[in-house]
């Protein structure tokens, strides 16, 4: 067995101990190392490791041959992502943003627009807008406020910041000819919200996990984005979901 290397990180105020064996897990986590030297107590970190039959099960995930480094990664998303349901936390698949101090996940499925639809918002917004995750956030619950944490599960661009924002709405991007929203009741849609998150394979991590959306249901409105990718479509969204009006602030980012 080659010799694993070990890194100390915090994603989400969560500790960790990480054994890995190849670089490109350096470069995904340097936001969120710990620098060794500072530690006093390592018993405050939750280990992660994995085995072979972690990286069989994570290669299958993947229709083609993906690079061994990328496969470790995976192993290491898996093992966190697991224990997350257990600490009231999940990760989601979704491109956050923030703005004005709160946070905005745009989720769809892969293919359908929310990296572009975020670019929109960053073209026009500018430096009013951060990318605090671009792929798979994780969310966290404290009291009635729900929470959104960069990661580094960040898709290919890369977008990720370590920083946090309260949660003040979900969207789900509809393609369309015609750019319109509307808050809607995200029980209706169950399915398919259910579907990104993270879910272990026992019967209590999924009823941990729909216990936890509920949650996040009652404190954060919905919405439904059918749209294209011009101008108007990020209007239609950030007017909805920030209560302001886009030619004003679009107006204050160029004084």
């Amino acid at each position: 067995m080659v010799n694993r290397k070990i890194l100390f990180c915090e994603i989400a105020g969560i500790k960790y101990q990480i054994e890995y064996q190849y670089n490109y897990i350096e470069k995904m986590f340097r936001d969120y190392r710990i620098d060794e030297d500072t530690i006093q107590d390592r018993n405050n970190f939750m280990k992660i490791s994995y085995t072979g039959e972690d990286v069989k099960r994570c290669s299958a995930m993947y229709t083609e041959k993906q690079p061994e480094y990328y496969i470790e990664y995976t192993c290491i998303l898996d093992q966190i992502a697991s224990r997350l349901p257990s600490q009231n936390m999940l990760l989601m698949h979704g491109a956050t943003i923030e703005y004005d101090g709160k946070a905005y996940v745009f989720t769809a499925p892969s293919g359908t627009g929310k990296s572009t639809h975020i670019a929109l918002w960053r073209k026009y917004l500018g430096e009013k807008v951060q990318v605090i995750n671009g792929d798979k956030p994780e969310v966290s619950f404290d009291g009635e406020n729900v929470y959104v944490h960069g990661a580094p599960w960040c898709g290919k661009e890369g977008w990720q910041i370590n920083t946090s924002a309260p949660l003040a709405g979900i969207c789900l991007i509809k393609q369309g000819k015609e750019n319109k929203v509307e808050r809607i009741n995200p029980g209706k849609y169950i399915e398919y919200f259910i579907c990104q998150f993270y879910i272990g394979q026992g019967n209590d991590e999924i009823l941990k996990v729909i216990d936890l959306f509920s949650k996040m249901a009652e404190r954060v409105p919905f919405y439904l984005l059918t749209c294209d990718i011009s101008e108007d479509a990020a209007r239609c969204s950030f007017e909805a979901m920030t209560g302001k009006k886009w030619n004003e602030t679009i107006g204050q980012n160029t004084k």
